[in-house]
C-alpha cells in the first residue's frame, strides 16, 4: 500500500510505532536486572486456615466451620432465613446423600425441595427454570488457596459450571484437606497439566463488579452472596 493510499489512522500508527521503534533500538536487554519468582510465606496449616477464611470474608463471603454431619442442618438454616424453599444440586455428586438427608428430614413446617440439574438450556423452559426459578445453588468444592481466599471449582457433568454462576445464593461445601497454600503448589501437587477440564472456575467471594466511580455491586454477573461450609 502507497503512502497516497494510507488512511490518516494508518499513517499516525505508522509514525508512532517508528518513534517507538527508534527510542528502543539501542537499548541493551543484558543490563535489566533479572526477575525472580514470588515466594509466598511459609505457613502451618492452622496459618492457611485463618488466612483462607479472613481473605474470603473480606470479599464478603460468609465462612461457617462445621462437622460434615451438620451440613443438612445448616443447609436448611440458610434457606429458612432467607425465606427459600428450593434448592438446586447436582445429581450424583458429592453433596447428594446430604441433600436426600435434608429432603428426609423435612417437616409440614419446614419443607425443602430438592431440584437436581438436569437442564438442556436449549429449551427456553429451563433457561427460565435456571434463570428464574432457582434461588440457591449448592456445590461441592475441588480444592482451595489459602494465599489469596480462593475456592477452586472444577466442574463436572454431575456440577456443570452453571449451577455456581448463575443462582443469586451459591453454598460451596470445602474440605480443609483440599486447601494449599498457594496456586503455585495446588497445580504442582495436583498435576493439573496432565489432566485439565476445559474450564475450571476460580471463586474469591461475591460476584462484584464496579462502575467508573469504583462504586461496588454485587451479583451483577453471578451470585450475590457466596456461603461457604468449611469442613474438616
Amino acid at each position: 500500500m502507497s503512502t497516497q493510499n494510507k488512511t490518516p489512522s494508518q499513517t499516525s500508527k505508522n509514525n508512532i510505532l517508528a518513534k517507538l521503534k527508534e527510542q528502543v533500538g539501542g537499548a541493551d536487554y543484558t543490563k535489566l536486572s533479572k526477575e525472580f519468582a514470588y515466594q509466598y510465606p511459609a505457613l502451618s496449616k492452622a496459618e492457611q486456615k485463618k488466612q483462607f477464611i479472613s481473605l474470603l470474608e473480606a470479599n464478603h463471603a460468609e465462612v461457617i466451620m462445621l462437622e460434615p454431619q451438620e451440613i443438612p442442618t445448616m443447609i436448611r438454616k440458610v434457606l429458612t432465613t432467607r425465606g427459600i424453599t428450593r434448592l438446586l444440586g447436582g445429581k450424583a455428586s458429592p453433596l447428594e446423600n446430604y441433600l436426600l438427608e435434608l429432603t428426609n428430614n423435612n417437616s409440614a413446617e419446614n419443607t425443602i425441595s430438592i431440584q437436581y440439574y438436569d437442564f438442556n438450556l436449549s429449551d427456553p423452559a429451563n433457561k427460565d427454570r435456571l434463570f428464574n426459578e432457582s434461588p440457591v445453588s449448592i456445590t461441592s468444592a475441588h480444592s482451595a488457596i489459602a494465599a489469596t481466599g480462593t475456592i477452586v471449582l472444577w466442574p463436572t457433568t454431575e456440577e456443570p459450571r452453571s449451577l455456581s454462576l448463575v443462582p443469586p445464593v451459591h453454598i460451596v461445601v470445602v474440605e480443609e484437606k483440599t486447601l494449599y497454600q498457594d496456586f503455585d503448589s495446588l497445580i504442582k501437587a495436583q498435576q493439573w497439566q496432565n489432566k485439565m477440564p476445559t474450564n475450571i472456575i476460580l471463586a474469591s467471594g461475591p460476584s462484584k463488579t464496579a462502575d467508573i466511580q469504583q462504586t461496588l455491586a454485587y451479583g451483577a454477573h453471578g451470585p450475590k452472596e457466596l456461603i461457604v461450609l468449611l469442613v474438616p
